[in-house]
């Protein structure tokens, strides 16, 4: 199972349920909504893409097929980005 972790120069912090990520290269902020914080809370303590998924549905009201499509769009963006990489 794939999990992912947060670069070294990639520091972030939990404001009210939002997530706002500082990459120190490009000092380029982002701000991630509350389900974004939800899933980026579980990506970045090293759980699954799934676990991430089922944790969304059980904090909003979201059937677990659109979680984990969410979740891997998610995921996509923020690898791009060079926010979070893969577990090796």
């Amino acid at each position: 199972m794939t999990t992912y972790r947060v670069p070294d120069h990639v520091h972030f912090r939990n404001l009210h349920g939002e997530i706002v990520l500082l990459d120190t290269r490009s000092d380029v902020y982002l701000g991630l909504n509350s389900t974004a914080a939800v899933t980026w809370e579980s990506l970045a303590s090293g759980s699954p893409v799934e676990d991430a998924a089922t944790r969304l549905t059980s904090r909003f009201d979201v059937p677990i097929e659109v979680a984990r499509a969410d979740v891997q769009t998610l995921v996509e963006t923020l690898v791009a980005r060079g926010l979070l990489e893969v577990n090796l």
